[in-house]
């Protein structure tokens, strides 16, 4: 009878769960950024070219500019900085790459439908053109200064009684009225906003949020499968990897 000693088949049993683990990934999907402060990007995200295919999802890519900040593309081909991103919640921050947002919602009405990503809350905003300001600065208005210019400024509201009071101002003309995300509900209308706050979207699937909080990765179980797992590397000292709440990309 031949006997191994324990400190040998210790070293096995650490050894064969570091080959299951990356065996079961084939090629690790390391973390990447555009910039030492930029957000850090994993998976449901990747950059292209940068990160393989296979380490994001369908519909989650990015980009880095010629400034080295982080872009994403919407379907309807709309650009957005990435502002940061929270995994554990499922939460991504955009803004304006040439840094005047309420230009994009006039010209683009920040459609999300043919995304992943929704805002979870949206208020009308109507926005007015007015020739002069110095009477509306009295009522606390705040003028969004990437549409204004010397002899005219822009407002936005989303409170109906400041619309009415603009329109009857032979002064103003309405641009129109456009739907905008907002961090949280609103439950006493914003008399005036310059809409320069960060765009706030979520997404529901793939599911990471609670493997995020745990501490955990999701991922792909391999480079050639579409299912979805949650996996770490790290605790104690050993090496291991487990499936949590697997998921299918759908066909």
């Amino acid at each position: 009878m031949i006997i191994i000693p324990k400190h040998f088949l210790l070293f096995f049993i650490f050894i064969s769960s570091f080959s299951y683990l990356i065996t079961s990934t084939e090629i690790p999907c390391i973390k990447a950024a555009c910039a030492i402060r930029e957000p850090n990007i994993r998976f449901p995200f990747r950059i292209k070219n940068i990160q393989t295919e296979s380490c994001g999802y369908p519909g989650f890519d990015l980009s880095c500019d010629n400034s080295n900040q982080t872009l994403f593309k919407l379907p309807n081909s709309q650009q957005f900085t990435v502002q940061g991103i929270d995994y554990a919640t499922q939460e991504i921050w955009l803004n304006d790459p040439n840094n005047c947002l309420p230009n994009r919602i006039i010209i683009n009405s920040l459609n999300f439908s043919d995304s992943p990503f929704y805002s979870p809350y949206s208020e009308d905003f109507t926005f007015f053109n007015c020739s002069s300001s110095s009477d509306y600065l009295r009522y606390r208005l705040n003028p969004i200064a990437c549409l204004s210019g010397s002899t005219y400024t822009v407002f936005a509201t989303a409170s109906f009684n400041v619309a009415d009071f603009l329109l009857k101002r032979t002064t103003c003309r309405s641009i129109g009225s456009f739907g905008v995300p907002v961090e949280w509900p609103f439950y006493e209308k914003v008399l005036s906003s310059d809409l320069n706050d960060h765009i706030r979207l979520t997404w529901d699937v793939p599911t990471c949020g609670r493997c995020e909080s745990r501490g955990g990765r999701c991922g792909f179980k391999s480079n050639s499968s579409r299912e979805i797992v949650c996996s770490d590397i790290s605790y104690r000292g050993y090496f291991y990897s487990y499936f949590y709440n697997v998921q299918k990309v759908p066909n």
